[in-house]
């Protein structure tokens, strides 16, 4: 195959990607989650084929990105349909710290270390978990920190 025919191939699936992920993508690329790194692992495989695999390989790779984003469109529309979709397969926020105290169980649910959560909430801006009143895992892995009346952070 020659490098031309690489490059031209290349910079079609490049082209339907933006396109592609501009039109479905949005919610995909907002706040990934673990569902979401899957489908752009899988996206990255599906296109790999097409890029030096000839031309029926591109069509089979564009075929199976388009395929994965519309999967993963409609799929992300029925979790914000039903929620309990959503908790199966997406999770739901996990409260870490309540009132400035770990809850153990849920660190071990989540796979946290004290140290973790404590690093988390001090790149939160916060020193002391007393001056936490919850400390949240997000859907996105993301601790979310509310702090106690009075208290700083950013």
């Amino acid at each position: 195959m020659s490098l031309l025919m690489v490059v031209g191939q290349t910079l079609v699936i490049y082209v339907f990607l933006v396109v592609a992920l501009s039109r479905v993508g949005r919610s995909l690329m907002a706040g990934l989650t673990a569902f979401n790194y899957l489908v752009v692992a899988l996206l990255g495989s599906a296109v790999e084929t097409g890029l030096y695999g000839g031309s029926a390989a591109l069509t089979a790779g564009l075929a199976s990105a388009a395929t994965l984003l519309l999967a993963d469109h409609a799929t992300s529309h029925l979790m914000s349909r039903w929620p309990r979709l959503r908790r199966l397969l997406a999770g739901g926020p996990v409260v870490l710290v309540h009132d400035g105290r770990l809850i153990p169980d849920h660190l071990r649910q989540v796979r946290l270390s004290e140290a973790d959560v404590r690093a988390a909430v001090r790149k939160r801006g916060y020193d002391n978990l007393d001056d936490v009143r919850l400390a949240v895992l997000e859907e996105n892995g993301d601790v979310g920190v509310v702090p106690r009346s009075g208290t700083g952070g950013r």
